[in-house]
């Protein structure tokens, strides 16, 4: 009993995150299921006069996160009342999401209403085709849309440089994770972890060094919780699975006193290559948050002359 508790006051921080996981799950197949009753209910012409984009945030072991932006269509009809019905659908980012919904505003749809409930309606996406001449945005021009000031010279070859070191870190990481696999117990020279430690040390610095130059910018503040998307899809499929891997492998380890003995011989067999894989995901993150930063650059307007101060954005509602 004593390491039954123990277990589950390590797994109690996860608690939140797969309650929340679970009940999006639970959200989306009773959707799926309605909208698929909704093809047989009978057709009302409706008018949306309400848009919106709100940002989703999902909790983590490192506070609230960015999911996406909701974009949301509210539309009216009359059965023989008036009615209120939404249709919603999730973009990555911002602009794309205010972009594709202000297309709706004042326009006349279809909608399906249930015949045993004139409250419940559901708004197809056939029946959003050809409204507008405007598709939903693909994610290369989602990134356009977005509203970011240009980074200052100095910064953007910071910026560069910690991206090298971060590839080179990776390399390195990924060659002792290698080696380790392969050889078993290695005894690594000193210098070694000095000088991986140094490398980590740096990019840590700059991306500091980074964050507070823009603290004044709230765009560049929104773009770091959403940086992923900057990256190649290899880059963003490794940082999300080694992400879940390192949270897998951790899980495994809190409940480990609660397996039977081969996996837990199975788990101690990992354990020593825990270090290397932690730094490859260590280092890819930091070559992500890096390439993001020097990709976005690729994507904006005119350089600036100074980053936007919050009194400036607040003025002009950024």
């Amino acid at each position: 009993m004593r390491h039954l508790g123990h277990t589950l006051d390590r797994l109690f921080p996860l608690l939140p995150v797969a309650m929340g996981f679970l009940i999006t799950k639970w959200r989306n197949l009773r959707q799926r299921a309605v909208v698929g009753a909704a093809h047989n209910w009978p057709a009302l012409s409706a008018k949306i006069e309400v848009v919106t984009a709100v940002e989703q945030l999902r909790e983590s072991r490192h506070g609230d996160q960015t999911a996406g932006y909701l974009a949301t269509l509210t539309y009216f009809y009359r059965n023989p009342d008036l009615q209120m019905g939404e249709y919603t659908r999730v973009f990555p980012l911002r602009t794309a999401a205010q972009s594709w919904a202000a297309q709706f505003k004042n326009r006349q749809v279809v909608v399906h209403v249930n015949p045993k409930d004139p409250a419940a309606s559901v708004l197809l996406d056939a029946d959003l085709e050809g409204i507008t001449s405007c598709a939903v945005p693909s994610l290369d021009e989602a990134l356009r849309m977005e509203k970011l000031p240009r980074l200052k010279p100095i910064d953007v070859i910071l910026s560069g440089a910690s991206e090298i070191i971060a590839y080179a870190g990776l390399a390195l990481s990924a060659t002792g994770l290698a080696l380790s696999i392969r050889n078993g117990s290695i005894h690594w020279p000193i210098w070694l972890f000095w000088t991986g430690g140094a490398m980590i040390a740096f990019n840590l610095a700059s991306g500091l060094i980074i964050s507070f130059r823009t603290a004044g910018s709230r765009s560049f503040g929104a773009f770091r919780k959403v940086s992923l998307h900057w990256c190649p899809a290899w880059m963003r499929w490794g940082v999300k699975t080694s992400s879940a891997l390192l949270a897998v492998l951790w899980f495994i380890w809190a409940i480990s006193s609660e397996l039977p003995t081969p996996v837990q011989g199975a788990l101690a067999r990992i354990v020593p290559h825990s270090l290397w894989l932690i730094a490859c995901w260590g280092f890819l993150s930091e070559a992500a948050f890096h390439t993001a930063i020097l990709r976005s650059q690729e994507f904006i307007g005119p350089a600036i002359n100074d980053y936007p101060t919050a009194s400036a954005n607040e003025s002009t509602g950024d």
